[in-house]
């Protein structure tokens, strides 16, 4: 079995951050492959607080914390090299971080811009998310690629309705590596900073 600490410093002495979070109950079995889809009152107090800085008359109905080996292994894996190319801390305060606290904070690597970060989207994708990650979009605001937000409205514009007439929000843990800052305004082809290597991703306003 191996070791999982309490904070992000203790994990990277410990194994380089490969293991996931010490809190999740699939921490016990890791290395061995698991995927669990946990509820629970911290889950959706916390999801409901993040929620309603923006939108106060909206509220969580249901909230799960998706805990999955695979996903796990290569989210780790590309946050060992940005660690590993030194990236340059940014100036990065997302609205989400003033309502994370405890261990969902403590184990952020802040050293290569790890944020929380929201991302609206349908119930059938969010499925096939939680299990197979992210396919970037073909364009958008800012070209193509993978889009998150700090406010739920933002999100919210972007996450469809199910049949029960709810919509569907997941909240992220981002490794933003290397970040490109653009000015306010929309720029449909960004995507192009990404042609250098040393960055990661594009942080826009609109």
């Amino acid at each position: 079995k191996g070791m999982c600490g309490h904070d992000i410093d203790c994990d990277i002495r410990a194994n380089e951050a490969v293991c996931p979070p010490w809190y999740w109950r699939s921490a016990a079995v890791w290395p061995e492959p698991f995927h669990e889809e946990i509820g629970g009152d911290y889950v959706k107090e916390m999801g409901t607080k993040i929620l309603q800085r923006r939108l106060p008359d909206w509220k969580v109905v249901r909230c799960e914390r998706i805990e999955d080996a695979l996903l796990w292994e290569k989210f780790s894996a590309k946050r060992a090299q940005l660690r590993e190319r030194k990236v340059m801390k940014a100036d990065v305060r997302p609205e989400t971080a003033e309502s994370i606290q405890y261990s969902a904070n403590t184990t952020l690597d802040h050293g290569v811009n790890e944020v929380w970060l929201l991302h609206g989207t349908s119930e059938e994708a969010a499925k096939a998310i939680s299990r197979s990650n992210f396919t970037a979009s073909s364009g958008g605001c800012f070209g193509s690629g993978i889009y998150f937000a700090d406010d739920a409205r933002k999100s919210n514009q972007y996450a469809s309705r199910t049949e029960e007439d709810q919509k569907i929000m997941l909240l992220c843990r981002v490794a933003l590596g290397g970040v490109k800052m653009l000015p306010e305004g929309q720029d449909r082809t960004a995507e192009r900073y990404a042609e250098d290597p040393n960055i990661d991703s594009i942080l826009g306003f609109t």
